[in-house]
């Protein structure tokens, strides 16, 4: 899957936005899971395009290439491909970048603010971070693996008055939500 998403893209059509009242319980029906390899993705830099000029997205998107070119020069071993706690760092770091897509792609749909998407992406970059470290940290980790996770250690670009404002806004939704008895 991490082959076809970063390596082997396809171009498919836009899927228009659906807003009536179905029933989806099948998306959450647990179906068999072979043939998962053969998925194919759309270009996942192509929801990222039009936010490169917000900060922590554009950070993030650094961190996500220099993701795939890890992949590249520092593959995970034949050994490491049977190590399950090797492989659910690396997973928890690849389930990250189409997350940041899935976000960049509904912030188009409902016109999120920028500062609110920016500060979704400050914590992205802190996850990325910590999976780093964690990843660095592994017994099994080659050297190059190694550096390329010291190197992934990446700060959020910070900006107080953007955190303030979401923070303000969200502060602001207090008590608007309330649950069905």
């Amino acid at each position: 899957m991490i082959q076809n998403f970063f390596f082997d893209p396809a171009e498919y059509p836009d899927i228009p936005v659906r807003r009536d009242a179905a029933h989806d319980a099948y998306l959450f029906e647990q179906a068999p899971t072979r043939g998962l390899g053969k998925i194919r993705f759309s270009p996942w830099q192509d929801a990222f395009e039009p936010y490169a000029d917000v900060p922590n997205v554009a950070r993030f998107v650094e961190l996500a290439e220099s993701f795939k070119q890890f992949l590249v020069d520092a593959a995970p071993q034949d050994e490491q491909q049977k190590d399950l706690d090797y492989l659910l760092t690396l997973g928890e770091l690849f389930t990250l970048i189409p997350y940041g897509q899935l976000i960049c792609e509904q912030a188009a749909n409902i016109g999120l603010p920028l500062d609110t998407l920016d500060q979704i992406f400050d914590v992205l970059i802190r996850d990325f971070s910590a999976y780093a470290a964690e990843l660095h940290g592994k017994t099994s980790a080659t050297e190059a693996q190694q550096a390329w996770a010291l190197s992934a250690i990446t700060r959020p670009v910070v900006d107080d008055a953007r955190f303030n404002a979401v923070w303000d806004k969200t502060r602001a939704l207090a008590g608007g939500y309330e649950m069905r008895p």
